[in-house]
């Protein structure tokens, strides 16, 4: 028998037949779901929906017999209209089985009249990998015509960035004796480049014996090469291919993890519903919220997540996290579930995922016939008038809800709603009524707001259970990129999202990106990445370049690849320092190999970008180098965060800076650390900080994030770290004038501050450098009285006036601004006293004239 007719004969017997078989079955039942009908048999003469009937108080014969009508009335339409339901269900029941029953008496007798399906089924997806290494016949350029014609190959050449036609157009080419000198622009987005593809021509080389090997080994395995397999072993062994991928950056692992991609999107489809006859018990059918009762008044405030799609209606990964709120919500007591978490980790997507399982059959049975309805407290209560009078509203619409028997209420920021305060209200009494009732609640809220508020609320905690969650893993986040985000994202902007993109978005958003957890800032980062190609590019794709161009220019910094500009800066980056710094060479060397290390990545990433320690006597220049190196490196001495340490001492001044859960006050240095993930951070007179924030910046240092009051971490691996401290400053000037100098007076400081107890062994171990300013001698300060009168002539020009810069003002400067004590900060106050002051009144008495050049005389 021929192979291609066995391959038919065993899909169309041993495939296709018992899968209609079953799909005859589900059919038939299919209506007796659908229509409800175990449930209308059960409620047959149940009153048509739960209604209440307001009676006066005291006995009212009208008031029963109206009661008693009304019951009866309800009875008589709920048995009408649910039989009418059930007959038409047995109806279609009988009409389905007839049908299934011919179509499988017929398919097994006539073969033929299932080659068109066979033929569908193989032009609308992927051959099995055997068959094509068999079609291919051992020839690799053959192999890669075939793959990327699938359903998948396109996918994947897309996902890489490349045009579909422009990968083949390359491999149809390849017979060509003639290797080219380079290979024709391919980007997706360039559609003109599509023709000269063709003409492109390489080397012909044989691989056939490397895939020869490969089938034979897949034949003895007695298993399929996998498609993603058989996608990477081409991007490794096929030159065309791989010299394409090298020269974009990419490997055979983009490859093959873009294929796992594209059989992973493949295999979330799941199982057609007519082959799940679970589902289709689990589908909300016709009439099952007719035994409930209607929520009116509550739908006036509330949105069913049951009906309403949201954007990204699957969460995944966090299969657990859904598992065990189900098993919350099934319980007969205390079935009321507090969803616990950072904002962007996915609390409100975890619920929506839990409506979008109902309304899809994919529950657990006990929650199918539920309505999750998130409730808008804030326009509630703002539509009442006074407290009281909100608690009436909620309390009535609880009961509305309550007497409705299938009612889930989402409550968002629900600690705001059981405690008081400026802004809450205490609705814990109302809560606490419907704890035996089938009323269901979930609320939402934060960590650091169930432990202030919720946890002490033993009326509360008590009939709540906890789910947390958390950030998920970089695994996790890559995956629901993948799966949930990217398909949503390519068709709300209509543009591709390359896989490269996801997993710099990743990257770029775990490094730079703090103020929001995953997966909240990886989905951010991607959309606003979009928004700024649309608005700046003309491209139909996301590639991983795009992000750090949008990174770069949101955070003005540089990231990616190194331009020619940023290298010549990272290569003269001790010089361009000594413009402004003069002297202290030890402290530009060590910042200056710090930052090219950050910046070409190779250093540790996890701690910040350089943590140094300046030691040395006041007006040295320690403070002015980190200034200087604000300006150089960040481009603005405003990236500069400045703390004089001797402000924070003791316990207050501890919640000065990382905030207090007590006051509910923020941390000054976590919200600048937060605002400004990408800066300098100054540490002035560290040595005037309380000990116990010393063990502050013991993580600072080591692991580049500090901890605020609430437990959360706060990034600064993006930050350069500089403390000063003018301990020591007395003993470096005795050890300078002893002739100590370079590593002896290093060693000789730091054993000093040690013994001295100024700071621990295991706070000096944490900077990357500690470095000694030495003290100025006055030929540095001769150069430092040029560089302020170089300062004053630019603030000066715009006025298009200079002043005379002499050697012998510069001499007499230096000697007037020396102080041993004080070092160089005299001289800023000699400067303002004896040129400034000067310049001022000559441009008030008007002797100056534009261009002219101000001779001062000392």
């Amino acid at each position: 028998m021929l192979p291609a007719l066995k391959r038919y004969i065993d899909w169309h017997y041993f495939d296709a037949w018992p899968k209609i078989l079953l799909s005859w079955r589900n059919l038939t039942l299919f209506p007796f779901y659908y229509f409800s009908i175990p449930l209308h048999l059960s409620t047959l003469l149940a009153p048509w929906k739960r209604q209440r009937v307001k009676m006066r108080i005291g006995f009212h014969l009208d008031d029963l017999l109206s009661v008693v009508a009304f019951n009866s009335i309800s009875r008589i339409i709920g048995c009408f209209i649910r039989l009418a339901t059930i007959l038409s269900g047995l109806f279609l029941m009988l009409a389905f089985f007839l049908l299934g029953l011919i179509v499988s008496f017929l398919w097994p007798i006539i073969p033929g009249i299932s080659i068109i399906f066979y033929i569908g089924k193989n032009a609308s997806m992927a051959e099995e990998t055997t068959s094509l290494l068999r079609k291919s016949n051992g020839n690799l350029n053959k192999l890669g015509n075939l793959l990327f014609k699938t359903g998948e190959g396109q996918f994947i050449a897309c996902h890489l960035g490349f045009n579909p036609k422009y990968l083949l157009g390359v491999f149809r080419s390849y017979q060509s004796t003639k290797m080219p000198d380079s290979y024709p622009d391919n980007p997706i987005s360039n559609s003109s480049q599509l023709n000269n593809a063709a003409s492109a021509a390489f080397h012909k080389l044989n691989h056939t014996d490397q895939l020869r090997e490969i089938d034979e080994k897949s034949k003895k395995q007695s298993i399929n090469t996998s498609l993603p397999d058989l996608f990477q072993t081409l991007a490794q062994t096929y030159s065309p291919f791989k010299n394409l991928l090298q020269r974009y950056g990419f490997d055979s692992e983009d490859v093959h993890q873009t294929a796992i991609w594209a059989e992973d999107l493949v295999g979330r489809k799941g199982n057609p519903l007519l082959l799940d006859l679970d589902r289709i018990k689990k589908i909300p059918g016709i009439g099952t919220q007719w035994s409930y009762g209607y929520t009116v008044a509550f739908d006036l405030f509330a949105t069913d997540l049951t009906k309403n799609t949201t954007s990204f209606p699957v969460l995944v990964g966090r299969e657990n996290e859904l598992e065990i709120l189900q098993q919350l919500l099934s319980k007969t007591e205390n079935n009321n579930a507090l969803v616990v978490g950072e904002p962007g980790v996915a609390r409100h997507r975890l619920v929506e995922t839990l409506a979008h399982y109902i309304q899809s059959g994919l529950c657990l049975a006990t929650l199918s016939h539920k309505r999750i309805l998130s409730l808008n407290m804030h326009a509630m209560i703002s539509s009442a008038s006074s407290t009281q009078e909100a608690k009436g509203l909620i309390a009535g619409i609880f009961d509305e809800a309550s007497f409705a028997g299938n009612i889930i209420v989402v409550i968002d920021d629900f600690d705001k709603y059981i405690s008081t305060g400026e802004g809450r209200i205490d609705l814990s009494d109302i809560i606490n009524k419907y704890k035996e009732s089938t009323l269901r609640f979930i609320g939402i809220t934060t960590p650091s707001a169930f432990h202030k508020y919720i946890e002490p609320n033993s009326e509360i905690s008590s009939i709540f259970e906890k789910v947390e969650i958390d950030p998920p893993d970089l695994r996790t986040v890559l995956t629901e990129m993948e799966i949930s985000i990217a398909p949503v994202l390519e068709k709300k902007y209509g543009i591709t999202i390359t896989y490269p993109a996801i997993k710099k978005a990743i990257d770029d958003s775990d490094r730079y990106i703090s103020t929001t957890p995953f997966p909240a800032k990886t989905i951010e980062l991607l959309d606003q990445s979009i928004i700024f190609i649309n608005s700046n590019k003309s491209k139909n794709s996301l590639t991983a370049s795009d992000i750090d161009e949008f990174l770069s220019e949101k955070y003005h910094i540089s990231i990616g690849n190194i331009r020619v500009a940023e290298k010549e800066k990272l290569a003269r980056l001790e010089s361009l320092l000594h413009q402004q710094v003069i002297n202290q060479n030890e402290a530009i060397n060590a910042i200056s190999s710090a930052l090219r290390r950050a910046r070409l990545d190779v250093s540790n990433q996890e701690k910040p970008v350089g943590s140094f320690l300046f030691l040395g006597p006041t007006g040295v220049g320690k403070t002015e180098t980190a200034k200087a190196l604000s300006r150089v490196y960040f481009g603005s001495q405003d990236a500069m965060l400045r703390f004089d340490m001797s402000q924070y001492q003791k316990e207050e001044g501890l919640e000065r800076l990382i905030g207090s859960v007590k006051l509910g006050s923020p941390g000054e240095l976590c919200s600048q650390l937060s605002d400004h993930p990408f800066s300098l951070l100054l540490l002035d007179e560290f040595e005037k900080s309380d000990k116990e924030i010393y063990n502050l910046f013991l993580s600072l240092l080591d692991e580049g994030y500090v901890t605020d009051a609430t437990g959360k971490k706060i990034n600064a691996k993006n930050t350069i770290i500089i403390a000063t401290s003018n301990a020591g400053g007395e003993f470096i000037r005795e050890k300078v004038k002893q002739g100590v100098k370079d590593e002896k007076l290093k060693m000789a400081i730091l054993e000093y501050v040690q013994q001295e107890r100024i700071f621990s062994p295991e706070l000096l171990n944490r900077f990357d450098a500690t470095v000694v300013f030495t003290p100025l001698s006055e030929g540095h300060l001769r150069e430092i009285a040029r560089l302020q009168l170089e300062a004053l002539n630019k603030r000066l020009a715009p006025k298009e006036i200079t002043v005379d810069i002499t050697p012998e003002i510069i001499r007499k400067l230096a000697t007037a601004g020396f102080d041993p004590e004080f070092g160089a900060r005299a001289m800023k106050r000699v400067i303002a006293e004896r040129i400034e002051d000067k310049v001022a009144q000559k441009l008030l008495q008007g002797e100056v004239q534009k261009g002219e050049k101000i001779t001062i005389n000392l």
